[in-house]
Parts: structure tokens; sequence; C-alpha cells
């Protein structure tokens, strides 16, 4: 019986686990490139040198462009026509 509760705690561990990491993963997708630059920004700490901050947003960009989920950025608005 105590296995059975082991397991049941392992498993539903493992599932909150992978729903947290899920949810992560939404959170960061669709970003633009430079709102996810600001939130990483936002995340390093002070005590990273800004060039090497610079060059882990470029990694982290990079990646996410390769797979797809970087979001477009929002097209410059036009001129308003006047009637």
């Amino acid at each position: 019986m105590k296995k059975l509760i082991k397991l049941a705690l392992l498993v539903g561990g493992v599932a909150f686990a992978a729903k947290l990491l899920e949810a992560k993963k939404a959170e960061w997708e669709g970003l633009t490139e430079p709102d996810v630059r600001a939130k990483l920004d936002a995340r390093l700490p002070d005590k990273v040198p800004a060039d090497k901050r610079a060059e882990i947003a470029d990694k982290i960009v990079g990646k996410m462009r390769e797979k797809g989920v970087l979001g477009e950025e929002a097209p410059t608005p036009e001129e308003p026509v006047s009637d």
C-alpha cells in the first residue's frame, strides 16, 4: 500500500512539473523580440554584465526564431487617410 501511495505522489509530482513547464512555455510564446529582451533583462541579475546579458538574449531570441515561437512585431501604422 505504501508503494502505491509513493507511486501516486511521484506521478502527481511529474504531472505538476509538466503542467508548470507548459505554462512557462506558453507565457513566452508569441512575444516579440523586444518583449523577450525586456523580460530577460528584468530576470537576469544586475551582477551579470550588460554585454553578457545581450549575448544571452541573442542566443535565446535565435532559438525562439528557429522554433518559430517568436511573435511578429506589429506593423508600423501608416499615415491616416483624411477625407
